[in-house]
């Protein structure tokens, strides 16, 4: 097979303009116009509004490529485009070729004839995805219903695009277009290998691993089909018809090691090699397989239905979060950011990411990075917060979509389940139910998510599940929304703003989304936004806010927990505190629920550009507190307390009073112990009650000895046991646990095993919190932290340093000497990682706040 690659420098222009400007593929016309002058930082201040005549304008792209006559020979010459976005007419040399009006589907168009020996111009046409939009929704026979935001660009539903491009609570208004992926001219003789899926079996002494192999034979005749992996091997004689087809393969591995999620073992990843030979012309494809059994078990139990994911065997508790696309811009869009962003993830002890319904499905970055580091993928299919037409032409184009992405995807080892759609279900049953073409909307959802979705995933992977949408209750399930199966989306604690002990009401299987706003650092807040804005409430700022209401949901909440600031960087340190608090209290919760609850994926891993969200890593990738609260809170090894209060305010998924004060004094911490590990887990527990100053009101040793994956209640610390006299506002509840010995130093293992654990009996606003000086000293990329007395939330913050420190936002124990360290995502030497620190670490803690 021969092959010319089409990326690098093409031109570019609007259509109705005689200028041409220099492009570069793959990219976006954001992208091109701004590295040519031609707009402003569309992130910038409210720049953004003053962009969006781009989404409505038609563009064009071209360049010139060199073909010889040996090339033109070959019996199959084809335009080869793995992603155009969006609706895209494709020429060569003045004649149509081929058309795309779904950004998801790669595609091959046969150029043969168009084709010359010599130059040719390749162009490729894109008409505005909001006027195409516009046109379908106008032309539809009744309204389909969605989801709005303050702003945004009409007729989403009916463009197989991105659909945050047009909007979204957490992002700005960029439907651009491009070709946003790889681009080359093919040609064959000899049949070509199209795509690799396997299923394995792991029933026997071995594992059977079926390969179906994607050919496309230029001839029907007699080939050879070969594959191996590890130690396996495969050859067959082969009968191919004329054009595509698909041929299963079946060989058995012995030797090989298991691939295990994050936290559980390790990543073993082998070479799948598939061959197909013409003679002496051959062609091999070449991928990577990691050896898993995995299930998602959904078996009726004595709490309803379960709903959690098997590995090999072993039940895996489900750590993580959702993530959007990295970037609006496709220039933004880098191997880079996905190696940072996985990094981080793994880091922070997750083992699953739900790829979200309303982005795009990523690239082999992603997914490659996913295998490596043991990050399990929950695979939205691209619908979001909508329903959609279910016209032919449209059911056509979603199944090509599936066909193709399953296709590409299915021999990740990271792949988990593919869902049909976000919040949809929900939408159908429940958002948009009195509308007036409901029976047609029920009627389209079946075509679509059922009958063709639904349909072409099993017949493309029957090895994972199909799971209808999320949130949902399960393909029989009329209510989407129930506590006692399925996956939920819980957020009546953000958007119905509930205080966050409202999380101790529920009681789910599984959490796909729950989440809880911040603002990014100052540091990404300049690169968009003048000091002068630097108010909550500022135009600005409130422009680089897209829930409404958001900023002062966050400063109304705040209030309830923190006393308030005075310094606007003060107040950005503390809502990302509030964030950290928010998710704290709900995933150890429901990590103390296990094995009722079996997962909690957070709202959201990532932000794709600066804005005030629910992120835990902003745009230009600092860690936000609440992703090395993540750490702590997806520790293989949880120690935590659940708070008692003296108000009567849970029980059977009921809702408290949005005040905080309603649900009274704190009266007891009850400490737990929630285990990951597949074995055992003995060790102890050292228990300590300090005052702020120092004072020990009482410490003991607890021995501990609990089953695999256990999640037991240790003990319970009453207020009224205080000592009279002891303030209750000015004390620490401080435990850690030593799991010295085989315990914890299995196979297993990874660092950050656990974690020490705090408790209080007052909020934080009601402490009385001494004042202190946090001193430290550095060694290498070792950072010593000291005080006096009691330092809470205790921030390391080295400016844009890229890596994370093994903890931060810590409480200091009184007299405490704590040693940090920081991992240069850079691989910066420890010299080089140490004069950074010196010179640019900043050290704050909560009582400096006021």
């Amino acid at each position: 097979m021969q092959k010319i690659p089409l990326n690098g420098r093409w031109q570019f222009r609007a259509q109705d303009d005689d200028a041409w400007l220099d492009g570069t593929v793959p990219g976006g016309v954001y992208t091109d116009l701004l590295e040519n002058g031609e707009i402003d930082d569309p992130f910038y201040a409210d720049n953004e509004l003053d962009v969006q005549w781009v989404g409505k304008t038609d563009w064009e792209y071209r360049r010139t490529v060199d073909v010889d006559p040996e090339f033109l020979d070959e019996d199959r010459v084809r335009l080869q485009c793995e992603g155009l976005d969006t609706v895209a007419t494709v020429l060569v040399n003045g004649e149509v070729v081929g058309e795309s009006s779904n950004m998801h589907v790669g595609h091959e168009f046969d150029v043969a004839e168009a084709l010359e020996p010599g130059t040719n111009e390749i162009t490729v046409q894109f008409r505005s995805p909001v006027e195409y939009g516009i046109e379908q929704m106008a032309a539809h026979p009744y309204e389909i219903p969605h989801t709005h935001y303050p702003v945004e660009q009409p007729g989403r539903p009916f463009v197989r695009k991105a659909q945050c491009h047009y909007g979204w609570d957490w992002g700005p208004v960029l439907p651009t277009m491009g070709i946003y992926r790889d681009i080359s001219l093919i040609a064959y003789s000899s049949p070509r290998l199209t795509y690799t899926k396997t299923a394995q079996d792991h029933t026997g002494s071995g594992i059977d691993v079926t390969v179906r192999v994607g050919i496309d034979a230029p001839a029907a005749g007699e080939y050879e089909l070969a594959a191996s992996v590890a130690d396996g091997s495969v050859t067959e004689t082969v009968a191919l018809t004329d054009g595509q087809q698909e041929v299963p393969l079946t060989l058995s591995v012995e030797d090989v090691e298991l691939w295990w999620p994050n936290g559980y073992g390790d990543q073993p990843l082998y070479e799948l090699a598939v061959t197909v030979r013409d003679g002496e012309t051959e062609q091999t494809v070449t991928d990577r397989v990691g050896f898993r059994d995995l299930d998602l078990v959904v078996d009726p139990d004595e709490d309803g239905t379960a709903f959690y994911f098997e590995v090999n065997d072993t039940p895996i508790y489900a750590k993580g979060a959702n993530t959007i696309p990295v970037a609006p811009m496709y220039g933004d869009v880098t191997p880079d950011r996905y190696e940072h962003l996985l990094r981080s993830a793994a880091d922070a002890n997750m083992n699953m990411l739900r790829v979200w319904g309303g982005g795009y499905y990523e690239s082999e970055d992603f997914y490659d990075r996913c295998d490596e580091q043991g990050i399990l993928v929950w695979q939205d299919f691209m619908f979001a917060c909508s329903l959609y037409p279910a016209t032919e032409a449209f059911l056509a184009s979603v199944e090509d979509e599936v066909r193709y992405q399953v296709r590409r995807l299915a021999t990740h080892p990271s792949i988990a389940l593919w869902c049909g759609n976000n919040e949809n279900e929900e939408a159908l049953h429940n958002w948009f139910a009195d509308h007036d073409a409901h029976a047609e909307h029920v009627t389209d959802y079946e075509a679509l998510y059922t009958e063709t979705i639904g349909a072409t995933v099993r017949e493309e992977d029957p090895s994972r599940t199909y799971w209808p949408g999320s949130p949902s209750s399960g393909p029989d399930a009329e209510d989407p929304y129930t506590f006692e199966k399925g996956d939920i989306h819980y957020w009546a604690v953000w958007h119905e703003g509930q205080p966050f002990e409202n999380y101790y009401t529920t009681e789910p299987r599984f959490v796909s989304e729950f989440g809880y706003q911040s603002f990014p650092s100052i540091e990404s807040l300049e690169t968009v936004l003048d000091p002068g804005d630097f108010n909550p409430t500022a135009p600005m700022m409130e422009h680089h806010q897209r829930n409404p209401g958001g900023n002062a949901t966050i400063l109304t909440r705040l209030a309830s927990y923190f006393r308030v600031p005075f310094d606007f960087a003060d107040f950005v340190y503390l809502s990302q505190l509030l964030q950290a608090e928010a998710m704290t209290t709900a995933i150890e919760y429901w990590r103390r629920r296990k094995p009722t609850t079996m997962g909690t994926l957070y709202w959201q891993l990532n932000d794709l550009w600066p804005v005030a969200s629910w992120a835990s890593i902003e745009y230009d990738g600092k860690w936000k507190a609440q992703q090395y609260a993540a750490r702590r809170q997806y520790a293989p090894v949880l120690l935590s307390f659940h708070p008692e209060f003296d108000a009567d305010t849970g029980g059977d998924n009921a809702q408290a009073d949005s005040d905080r004060e309603e649900w009274g004094e704190i009266t007891a911490q009850t400490l737990w112990l929630t285990s990951d590990k597949p074995r055992p887990l003995s060790g102890t527990i050292d228990l300590r009650v300090v005052t702020f100053d120092g004072d020990v009101i009482e410490e003991r040793t607890i021995d501990v000895d609990i089953a695999s994956q256990e999640s037991t209640a240790i003990e319970t610390i009453d207020r009224d046991d205080l000592p009279a006299g002891v303030d209750p506002s000015a004390i620490m509840v401080r435990a850690e646990f030593d799991g010295s010995g085989d315990s914890l130093s299995t196979e297993h293992d990874v660092p950050g095993d656990t974690f020490p654990a705090e408790a209080f009996f007052a909020d934080y606003k009601a402490l009385d919190l001494p004042e202190t000086d946090v001193t430290w000293e550095i060694d290498g990329t070792a950072v010593t932290l000291t005080s006096e007395r009691a330092a809470l939330f205790v921030e390391l913050d080295v400016g844009d340093l890229r890596g994370s420190f093994s903890d931060n936002y810590i409480h200091l124990a009184p007299g405490e000497h704590r040693t940090i360290t920081f991992d240069s995502y850079d691989d910066l030497r420890d010299g080089l990682v140490g004069a950074r620190l010196r010179n640019d670490l900043s050290v704050r803690h909560l009582r400096e706040t006021y």
